[in-house]
Formats: C-alpha cells, structure tokens, sequence
C-alpha cells in the first residue's frame, strides 16, 4: 500500500481504462482508498449463483495477502437459501465481481471537492405507480397480521438514460450525498458500481466483527427548526425503534451462529446519524468470531443483510421476491474489501447506482411493520432518492 496525496476523486479519473479499478470513499470519515493494477478477477454472470460462495473463498485465499475489492449481489442469498426465483433479469450485471489488487494507493481524510460537470440523465423514472407501490406495502402489512413474518424491506426500481462517464457521476454523487461507505467499482467489462450507502454491514479485523444495521429514517429540511424536530420525531417514533429492534435481533443470530458463545453485545441504543438528505437510527452490534470461522463462514450466517431483507429472514426473501418487480442486482448486497488476511469491510448497498450501456439502475425502499402507512413509506422511498436525483440532476418522475 502506498500513500497518495491530492485529490482521490482527480485521481479515479486519470486511472487506467479497460479494467477493473475500484476507489472506496469515505467522504471525510476516514482514508481512502484507489486501487488499480489488478493481478486476478472473479466476476460470475448474473444468474450464476450457485456454488459462488465456495469460488469466493478459494480466490480469497489464493490472494490473502492483498486487497481483494468489488461487489456480492444480493442475489448470492440463493447460495445459501434457494427461495423459489419469480422476477426475471430485465438489467443483467454480475452477480459477484471481486479483483485482487496488485497497487493500493490511500489517501488522508478530506471532504469531497467540488466536482466536474456532467451532462443530466433522461428519462428518469420509477417502474411502479404509486398506488401500486403502496398496495405493495399493504401487502406485506398483512403478511404481517396473518403473522407470516414481523417486518420486511420493501424496495422499488427507477432507472435513467445517461451518456457519460461515471467516474465523473461518482464524484458528483459523493459532493451531493457524502457517506462514510460509499465506493465505485469497474469490472473492466462495461459495469459500474457507484455507491453513496451511509450503511455499515461487516467490518471484522481478526475475531472482532461489528455490523451496524439502520432502520429508521426521516428527510431533512432546509429550516433548522424544522429539520431538529424531524430528527426528534424519528428518535420517538415506535414504528421505527421497533423496527430496528427486530433487525439487531436477527442480526444478533445471525452472528451468534459463527460467535464465540456469550460474545454477541449490542451498544447504546438506539443512535442516530444525519446525512445530506436523511436522518437515520441505527445500532451497533458486535461479536467474537471462533476460530475456526472463514470469512465466507461469516458471510453465508450474514448474507443478505438482516435490514434489507427483513424478519423471518427466509420467509421475507421468499415475499419480496412476489411483490418487487425487477431483481435487485447489485443493490441491497454489498460493496468493500477483504484483506490482507481475513480482514474486511462491506458496505450494505443503498443509495447505489448501476450504469451499463448508457442505462442507469437505481432503487430504494423501506422496512415494512405492522404500523406502516403505505403513503408514508412510498414517500419514505422517494426522500432516500434524494442525493442520486441531485446527481443526475433529475427528478424521479412517477408513472400514474
């Protein structure tokens, strides 16, 4: 690893094309990172899901000396439990990229310069009505009810026309819509990943793993007054405390299965952070890893996050899969890093945006409970669109 000085953002642009190349953005939280030169991929098409795991974990240790970087769609969830497939492929990316890196460059802290213009997107749109959307949301309610499941995440579909170069778009994004987790990721084959997720999913270092699942979220105002009592209403709100009380439970047993026994804690709670364009709850839970525990170990007991799936977890894989309409690819999986050794760091993939061909794809949702409004929760989903529309420069229209 070397240490860079200037701009990182400048110097993602000035990268070499044609492979895969990656820059993992804090944003001002912490360093950054941008590595190029890689020396190996793996990248299994969409669709492939099927014994992906164990293919991560021997390319994983084949080069557990470096920094291995990319994505894990979230449909590697059937690798581990095969729900019954309903939704066709209408945008088709890899389902799993990684690329181990031969140059790691990182770079202090900083805030996000200002970025280059770009051109707008087109034809920004949502896939769903609103009706439709919040006829969704009721369903899930009743599921809920019927006491099939206690809560889901429910997302939409909005995808755009865009000319450019997403390196730019990247750039543009993290100046309007900042996160501590945010990275960019090429595959060298014509997909980008860009990612602006305020969502920590798995950070380990050595036996220690945390995962800070959020659950919970209210737009901001440009009125100070206003945007205080927003964040209040959202630090009183028990549809939303129960929601994420049910999300640190399941994740809770999702790392008790590879944790030390008695080693699983859960923090202050709930805590709260503030974004451009949202307030969000979240929680911190931690664990000791025993021994034996790979990191594909840990990622099969995690994967998909527990906040973006939802409780039961199965039963709601198996629910969203009959009610959304487009598959989530890339979104609502995870972006980041493994190693050297079994060292990582994922993002959950929200507030993610995939290009291919001049084709943008991105999504966004919410946790369904027992007390949700329909139209509140669509309105929910379009509020979390906030920072992409500024960064295409477009705002979502919505089909009647």
């Amino acid at each position: 690893m070397t240490t860079g000085r200037g701009n990182p953002f400048a110097a993602l642009l000035d990268a070499p094309r044609g492979g895969p190349v990656a820059l993992l953005a804090s944003c001002g939280a912490g360093p950054t990172w941008l590595c190029t030169d890689a020396v190996e991929v793996l990248t299994l098409p969409a669709g492939d899901w099927r014994g992906a795991w164990q293919r991560l974990e021997v390319f994983l240790q084949r080069h557990a000396p470096r920094r291995v970087v990319g994505w894990l769609g979230y449909d590697l969830g059937l690798d581990v439990e095969a729900w019954p497939v309903a939704i066709a492929e209408d945008l088709p990316v890899p389902v799993l990229h990684v690329a181990a890196y031969a140059t790691v460059r990182e770079f202090a802290p900083a805030a996000v310069p200002a970025a280059p213009p770009v051109a707008a997107a087109s034809q920004f749109a949502a896939h769903v009505p609103r009706a439709r959307y919040e006829h969704k949301v009721a369903a899930v309610v009743e599921h809920i009810c019927a006491g099939d499941i206690f809560q889901a995440n429910l997302t939409q579909p909005f995808t755009a026309q865009w000319q450019g170069d997403p390196r730019e778009l990247f750039w543009r994004l993290c100046q309007y819509s900042p996160a501590p987790f945010a990275a960019y990721v090429e595959d060298g084959a014509g997909t980008a990943v860009l990612s602006s997720s305020p969502e920590e999913f798995l950070w380990r270092d050595g036996p220690e793993v945390r995962t800070r699942p959020i659950k919970g979220t209210r737009p901001r105002s440009a009125d100070s007054t206003m945007d205080a009592q927003l964040l209040t209403e959202l630090l009183g709100s028990e549809k939303d405390l129960a929601e994420l009380t049910m999300i640190v439970d399941l994740l809770r047993n999702d790392l008790g299965k590879v944790a030390e026994t008695g080693s699983v804690q859960v923090g202050r709670f709930p805590e709260h952070a503030t974004f451009a364009q949202v307030h969000h709850l979240f929680a911190t839970v931690t664990a000791k890893l025993r021994k034996d525990v790979s990191t594909v170990d840990l990622l099969r007991a995690t994967f998909p996050g527990g906040s973006i799936t939802g409780c039961p977890k199965l039963r709601c894989l198996e629910i969203i899969e009959q009610l959304e309409v487009a598959r989530r690819g890339v979104y609502t999986g995870a972006i980041g890093w493994f190693g050297p050794g079994d060292a990582l760091h994922l993002n959950i993939a929200i507030r993610t945006m995939v290009h291919r061909q001049g084709v943008l794809r991105a999504n966004a949702g919410g946790g369904v409970t027992a007390l949700s409004d329909p139209h509140s929760e669509w309105r929910e989903s379009l509020h979390k669109l906030a920072g992409i529309e500024r960064a295409l420069q477009a705002e979502a229209s919505v089909p009647s």
